[in-house]
């Protein structure tokens, strides 16, 4: 598998970025200590007075020295890791052992550590499987997709991330088979193909039930979506249908297909799907999602009857400008200059790990040959023109550090233009929520999201 990928002097093997789950161009800023481990963590700490105030800490507490990293990419990952403990993606002691195998800033070390927990995984759950065990089983292939799937963040387009990708997908597979009926996968006809899916449902009562659709953003998979909210929806009787579209996940990496900006043309398809399926109250329909994708398909797809955005954003193009030098800024507009633009962005992708990740990962996935032609290619993923045709019901949600691409603004842009019936959430550092999509927070997310659609939908 090829991909266009801008080259430094940097070896590739350093070459990081982040996983977002929406349109992004560099992890927000969290805070950290000013070194890997507490200083003499392992020794005893004193007061002012000389009395002991803290005990050392054993050889076998090691893996405590490091939870979070200064390399922000690392951090934002790791937060997103930790975040899905509570809906069984992951576990704390697990979470930790990997981090204190992993040299900050490089991902070599990153993916072996998080394919070897994974790899771990993976036997135990088909030993518990062997066994009879099937509850433990499940829930450690769920375990194990998550751990495949962080193996492979900084690996996309490449036969390791598909290695990496696959296998999560696998582990997942099996676990759904041994929900008792409650996740089916699903392929929803689109075009020419499908889209992958998954139907998560209460139960196998086929009682009719509101039904949430579930999309991610810029590079998240079905599978995600499954731990960060399809887990959440049907404690509160929701069934929810989970999809991919083109650019995400299996659409990407298996099918070739980049993202497209009329994204009305994916969810169209999806609802005609969800239309045939048992249990489906056609009027009680939602659908969330990160970006500017939902609020698109909602100005064209009339039967959806509640949208959550979160993070609304108005324009993907003027986003990234956000992100790019200044010296690119003044001419990234002029086709006379974009050889001048592709070299001042290499410059930049020299010096900066996030924004080399966000470059290389937008041109495998836009289906992109250069920066310049990236960046032209962005121009029609707005919502300028259409934000004005949506009529359902809007909730839209901000994080109020989120800085990445201009989106804390752009979020309220979107929200201050829409015509329908709307409501605006911000959420902030007083409960940890406060990073982009809230990463680590994903229960805080939820909780109101759902609380918001519970009062409409009425499960």
């Amino acid at each position: 598998m090829t991909r266009a990928r801008i080259h430094t002097l940097v070896p590739a093997q350093v070459i990081l970025g982040l996983v977002f789950l929406a349109w992004t161009m560099a992890p927000p800023a969290l805070a950290s200590s000013g070194s890997d481990s507490p200083p003499a963590a392992d020794a005893p700490q004193q007061d002012g007075a000389g009395e002991r105030t803290a005990s050392p800490r054993d050889d076998g507490e090691r893996y405590l020295d490091k939870f979070l990293f200064h390399e922000r990419t690392f951090l934002f990952q790791t937060l997103w890791r930790a975040g899905l403990i509570a809906t069984g993606g992951g576990d704390l002691g697990e979470i930790l052992t990997v981090a204190s195998q992993i040299k900050d800033g490089d991902t070599e070390s990153w993916h072996l550590a998080w394919n070897g927990m994974a790899v771990k995984l993976r036997a135990n759950a088909d030993a518990y499987f062997a066994s009879g065990h099937t509850q433990s089983a499940m829930q450690a292939y769920f375990r194990a997709t998550n751990a495949f799937r962080a193996a492979g963040v900084y690996e996309y387009g490449d036969e390791r991330g598909v290695l990496a990708w696959q296998a999560g997908r696998d582990t997942f597979m099996k676990a759904a088979a041994l929900s008792q009926g409650r996740i089916q996968p699903v392929r929803i006809p689109y075009e020419q193909t499908t889209l992958p899916g998954y139907l998560v449902t209460p139960d196998n009562s086929r009682k009719k039930r509101p039904l949430f659709l579930l999309q991610t953003g810029l590079d998240g998979t079905a599978e995600d979506l499954y731990f960060l909210l399809g887990a959440e929806a049907v404690k509160r009787g929701y069934n929810c249908l989970i999809f991919e579209g083109p650019g995400q996940g299996e659409m990407i990496i298996k099918q070739g297909l980049p993202f497209r900006p009329d994204w009305e043309k994916v969810v169209t398809p999806v609802v005609d799907f969800a239309m045939t399926l048992p249990g489906v109250d056609a009027g009680r329909m939602a659908i969330f999602g990160p970006s500017m994708s939902v609020p698109r398909a909602l100005a064209f797809e009339k039967r959806i009857k509640w949208g959550i955005a979160d993070g609304g954003v108005w324009s993907v193009y003027e986003g990234t400008l956000k992100q790019l030098p200044e010296a690119v800024r003044k001419i990234v507009d002029s086709p006379a200059q974009a050889a001048t633009v592709d070299a001042l962005v290499a410059q930049e992708m020299g010096r900066s790990l996030g924004f080399r990740h966000a470059i290389n990962q937008r041109l495998w996935i836009f289906k992109a040959g250069s920066p310049s032609d990236l960046f032209r290619k962005l121009k029609p993923y707005t919502v300028a023109d259409t934000v004005g045709k949506i009529e359902a019901e809007m909730l839209v949600v901000n994080s109020s550090a989120d800085k990445i691409n201009d989106s804390f603004a752009q979020a309220k842009q979107f929200y201050n233009a829409l015509v329908s019936k709307k409501t605006y959430l911000e959420l902030d550092a007083s409960q940890g929520a406060q990073s982009h999509c809230q990463v680590g927070a994903p229960l805080v997310a939820s909780e109101n999201m759902f609380n918001w659609l519970d009062e409409r939908a009425k499960p």
